[in-house]
């Protein structure tokens, strides 16, 4: 299935549909409105000009940020270079599920991580409740 941007310039395609999806409250998601479905990065296939960003608000960043040169959408996430020659080779690629349209996704249990206080060392908390998609009222 295939998600786009606001202005069509920019897609992601992925084979199936995510096990799951974080809608994290840390500001890094926050602020991008990400809502993140994990995939390896064989199963993700992107189309059209992204640039992207490294979070400032870290020492030691692991995502590295993309979005449509156009409207600014953001599209997904990398795990930076930096990050995987400290700490050794991580395949994943953050999808932002919020491209998708709802009955693509539906089934789709929505997580919500407390990101904005998990200090980064064990697991984290969840705010509230997870919630299944249900293709009429999102998440």
């Amino acid at each position: 299935m295939t998600g786009t941007c606001l202005c069509g310039a920019a897609s992601i395609t992925i084979e199936a549909k995510p096990d799951f999806i974080h809608d994290c409250n840390c500001d890094l998601c926050r602020k991008s409105g990400g809502a993140w479905g994990y995939f390896s990065s064989p199963q993700v296939r992107t189309d059209g000009p992204t640039s992207s960003v490294m979070r400032n608000d870290k020492a030691d960043p692991a995502a590295e940020v993309h979005s449509c040169r156009s409207c600014h959408t953001t599209m997904h996430f990398v795990i930076a270079k930096s990050f995987q020659d400290q700490h050794g080779p991580v395949d994943i690629v953050g999808v932002n599920m919020r491209l998708f349209e709802l009955h693509q996704i539906e089934g789709v249990e929505v997580r919500f991580p407390n990101g904005k206080d998990w200090s980064g060392v064990g697991a984290f908390e969840y705010r509230r409740p997870a919630a299944t998609i249900d293709g009429q009222n999102g998440w």
